[in-house]
């Protein structure tokens, strides 16, 4: 089982590599592709074409690719209704993740879109305007040393339609030898990150505890919204993403994850 959805919800697709497909897609008008993505190397770019996306009010599904910058890219489809405190687990990350240890590894979420849904480039203002809607920053799930145990991501929405996504993660539940760090941005060509780093990091764990079984560290993100539905209504649980939590009760919250997922897991085997 490579996928597994907490909650009413469920994956609609399991983890799958991206194909040559991308090799047609046009960047949309008034929209800024990095240079360095040619149309040559579009077969490299990732894509979230699944479906149609209207106006949505509270409660009705909202289609979520997220993606893993393995070689190459993996992603999974999440349908998520909005308002809803969903936890999505890319089960099968942690063994892709460790299999792909020569690069960092980055996660990111797209909404469905006919365009290119590589990772937004979170250091150069004219791609955050043209692309905001459609993709995420890219966010660390794994380094040489350590594995993220979970992440916030923060759908905003505008009158029912997403107008950008937001990692709202912190460290407040770890030490500084475990807060791991994401680049603004990560090039999916050659896997490599550049620019600045973002000041809040995510916790991590140590990729020797996550190797032997000790931690489980598929990845886990947290969904929460903000902003208002298709009939003007107020998004709250982004008032519950991680960042509100205390250190203390952040912590708690790691261990209670660890744990509990791998007894879910023990018991699948």
């Amino acid at each position: 089982e490579s996928g597994a959805l907490n909650g009413s919800s469920a994956p609609s697709e399991q983890l799958a590599n991206q194909d040559g497909s991308a090799e047609t897609t046009q960047a949309p008008s008034g929209s800024a592709m990095p240079p360095r993505f040619t149309k040559a190397s579009q077969s490299h770019l990732a894509l979230c074409d699944v479906g149609e996306l209207g106006p949505l009010a509270i409660g009705e599904p909202l289609v979520l690719c997220l993606f893993l910058s393995t070689s190459p890219p993996k992603k999974m489809v999440f349908r998520v209704q909005v308002e809803e405190y969903a936890e999505l687990v890319l089960k099968g990350s942690q063994r892709l993740a460790l299999d792909n240890q020569t690069k960092p590894i980055y996660t990111w979420a797209a909404k469905t879109s006919k365009d290119p849904a590589f990772p937004l480039n979170c250091g150069d203002q004219v791609d955050i305007e043209g692309r905001m809607a459609n993709v995420s920053c890219p966010q660390i799930y794994a380094s040489s040393t350590h594995m993220a145990h979970l992440t916030n991501l923060v759908i905003n929405m505008h009158e029912g339609m997403v107008s950008s996504f937001a990692w709202d993660n912190g460290c407040q539940g770890c030490g500084l030898d475990e807060c791991m760090s994401s680049s603004v941005h990560y090039n999916l060509v050659d896997r490599a990150e550049s620019g600045q780093h973002f000041e809040q990091g995510t916790c991590g764990a140590e990729i020797g505890k996550c190797a032997v079984g000790d931690v489980n560290c598929d990845l886990k993100v947290f969904v929460t919204w903000a902003g208002t539905d298709a009939e003007g209504r107020h998004l709250t649980t982004a008032g519950m993403r991680l960042s509100k939590f205390t250190g203390y009760t952040l912590g708690s919250l790691y261990r209670k994850m660890s744990s509990r997922y791998s007894q879910v897991s023990s018991g699948l085997r």
